[in-house]
């Protein structure tokens, strides 16, 4: 920008590198470049073969053993044997059987509703649940329904039966629970049953 009146003012140092100093620069950048990425690229070649050195091989597994050999024609070499690796097996446990009292408890309360016998089966439920049985009777399995089980599982301390059959002429499926009592017995905790589609 010039003003009026001022002279202008001009730069009076040159920024210039002599073409010499610059190609000396990158020629030794190219180089140095050039060491590295061989020395990353093909490790040990600045080593002398006939100096005897054996690099170690890395192993791929713990159980790899190496047994170098090498022979009067040939620098050394060495030879990696690996060993077999043991096979292993999966036992496979078949699942838990459901006690047998948890499972007789559930056919027994099926067995009450089948047969109608509405106190049968409500003195089969769980103390807390006794109060509950009667409604859940009439509303999702009805005396007279015929169900049974198709298969049951759980642990000791309780049993998911799933169930099938019909329920007011029509076909049904669901669950029904039963929880270990204290004295080592089952009792009915709940049931759903549900049409089947």
């Amino acid at each position: 920008m010039s003003y009026p009146g001022l002279p202008d003012q001009q730069n009076t140092q040159s920024s210039t590198v002599k073409p010499g100093v610059a190609i000396g620069i990158l020629v030794a950048v190219i180089a140095l470049v050039a060491f590295c990425v061989t020395g990353f690229a093909a490790p040990g070649f600045l080593l002398r073969e006939s100096a005897g050195i054996s690099l170690p091989v890395p192993s791929s597994s713990p159980a790899t053993t190496s047994s170098p050999t090498s022979s009067p024609s040939s620098p050394s070499r060495t030879t990696v044997s690996r060993t077999t690796r043991p096979r292993v097996t999966v036992t496979v446990r078949p699942a838990p059987q459901p006690p047998e009292k948890g499972v007789q408890a559930v056919t027994d309360f099926l067995a009450k509703i089948a047969g109608s016998d509405r106190a049968g089966a409500i003195a089969l439920a769980c103390e807390a649940q006794k109060r509950f049985m009667d409604d859940k009777i009439d509303s999702l399995l009805p005396l007279g329904s015929r169900v049974e089980i198709t298969r049951a599982g759980g642990t000791a301390k309780f049993v998911l039966a799933d169930v099938a059959g019909v329920v007011k002429g029509r076909s049904a499926r669901g669950t029904v629970i039963a929880d270990r009592t204290e004295d080592g017995g089952f009792c009915i905790t709940t049931f759903s049953i549900r049409e089947a589609r």
